[in-house]
C-alpha cells in the first residue's frame, strides 16, 4: 500500500503534534510540519507508516483499520501508540540538540 502523505494537512492531526508542546509561532509549526513529514517517511516500519495513513490522514477508527487489514483491534492501537511514541522520542532528540 503506498500513500502519499497530504504534508499541507499535517496540522490537522493534533495526536500527531502532541510531541510538539508549547507555544509554536508559524516558523516553528512550519519547522514541525518537515520533521513530521520526514519522520513518518523514514522512521517508521512500513506496518506503522499504513496504520499512521489509514488512521490521521484517511481519518478511520481503529475498529476499521483491524477490518480493513485483517489484524486484531489490539494489534492497530498498539502499533499507532509505538509509531506515535516513536516520532515523539524523536522529536525530542531533534528538537533540543
Amino acid at each position: 500500500m503506498r500513500h502519499q502523505i497530504p504534508y499541507e494537512n499535517l496540522d490537522h492531526f493534533p495526536d500527531l503534534f502532541s510531541c510538539f508542546q508549547g507555544n509554536t509561532n508559524s516558523r516553528q509549526l512550519a519547522e514541525y510540519k518537515r520533521f513530521l513529514y520526514r519522520a513518518i517517511k523514514t522512521s517508521l516500519t512500513q506496518r506503522q507508516r499504513e496504520m499512521v495513513m489509514l488512521r490521521y490522514f484517511e481519518g478511520m477508527q481503529v475498529q476499521q483499520i483491524a477490518e480493513k487489514l485483517r489484524v486484531n483491534k489490539s494489534t492497530v492501537s498498539r502499533t499507532l501508540k509505538r509509531a506515535v511514541r516513536r516520532l515523539q522520542d524523536l522529536a525530542k532528540i531533534y528538537f533540543t540538540e
